[in-house]
């Protein structure tokens, strides 16, 4: 399996098209501008995005639902805006920042596992030979890339009905604890996570009763086979 990528043969033989010369009056940014440019480009991938936008709706989502939202439903509202910036924000960001560092990790040159076989960008080796800083820059983006695919892919898949929906719920718990009846944050905590544990013990019972269940008929079912036939029956069908 291969996948497109950056490492195009267009990207190395056309340059980079400008205006055809410098205006009359350049205007010229300070040196803090491009230095921030840099930084960003540097160090601001997919992670540091979701953290930013998480951290963007936690902060106005909130303040809008008070504002807009019906009386009755305002409370309410904002809660659930809250609770599910933080929870898409936390499980957003930590499961962002493993993809793209397992893709980095495992991707790249001179690394033999079953990622790098299917995923690596043979185009790299040939941009190398030209220009080994412009390729380690363009694996880099790749791998940051491929991560957050992989991200999506699981969160998806997995994460959001599997992770997200229960830990946005217990934060809302929480939450509406606090606001709504009073409760301090270490208070509102317990009396969620005692609720959660209570809904896992219940989990796991009834799934271990399911089991054993499904175990006790098999075993009569194997019994009943497993039983020799009574002898006079054996007989009276012997002599028919």
């Amino acid at each position: 399996m291969k996948i497109s990528s950056s490492f195009d043969k267009q990207d190395r033989i056309i340059p980079i098209q400008s205006f055809k010369g410098i205006p009359e009056t350049p205007i010229y940014m300070p040196n803090i501008v491009g230095k921030l440019g840099k930084v960003v480009g540097e160090y601001v991938n997919t992670p540091e995005q979701k953290l930013f936008l998480a951290t963007t709706a936690l902060m106005f989502q909130p303040m809008i639902d008070l504002k807009f939202a019906d009386d009755e439903k305002k409370t309410d509202a904002a809660i659930k805006s809250a609770s599910k910036a933080m929870a898409g924000g936390f499980t957003g960001v930590l499961i962002r920042a493993l993809f793209s560092n397992i893709t980095k990790h495992f991707i790249g040159f001179n690394k033999h596992n079953f990622l790098n076989r299917h995923f690596f960008p043979d185009d790299a080796i040939i941009m190398r030979e030209s220009s080994n800083a412009m390729a380690n820059i363009r694996m880099k983006q790749y791998c940051n890339t491929l991560g957050t695919l992989f991200a999506v892919v699981f969160m998806i898949l997995f994460s959001n009905s599997k992770i997200d929906v229960p830990f946005t719920s217990d934060l809302q718990d929480i939450i509406s604890g606090i606001a709504k009846e009073n409760k301090s944050w270490p208070k509102s905590i317990h009396d969620v996570l005692n609720a959660r544990t209570d809904k896992i013990k219940t989990w796991f019972t009834r799934k271990k009763d399911s089991i054993l269940n499904i175990e006790n008929k098999i075993k009569k079912v194997l019994k009943a086979l497993s039983e020799d036939v009574p002898e006079n029956k054996a007989t009276e069908e012997h002599k028919t």
